[in-house]
């Protein structure tokens, strides 16, 4: 019987971008690629492997959303951080 490792095989950060950005349909996702996987390898050192999976998960099903078209205009425009749906909470006063 052969055994089957139950863990998934390293792949870099490079790698994961470049597989999104197989999946972006257009270039503005493609420009969203690269700045959400920025933002999600600089806080997985604060995450556990599990929330890191579930923000590339995050990640993967915008770029296969096909009713999600944002702009470049929306893009440049957005006050909205690109950080991580996972942060941890501000702390009060913050």
């Amino acid at each position: 019987m052969t055994h089957v490792d139950d863990t998934i095989p390293p792949l870099s950060w490079g790698e994961m971008e470049a597989i999104f950005l197989r999946l972006a349909t257009t270039d503005t996702k493609k420009t969203m690629v690269r700045h959400l996987i920025e933002a999600t390898r600089k806080q997985a050192q604060f995450m556990t492997s599990g929330g890191v999976m579930t923000e590339l998960m995050y990640i993967a099903s915008a770029m296969l959303d096909t009713d999600f078209r944002p702009s470049m205009r929306e893009l440049d425009d957005s006050e909205v951080s690109l950080s991580s749906s996972a942060s941890p909470p501000l702390r009060h006063g913050s």
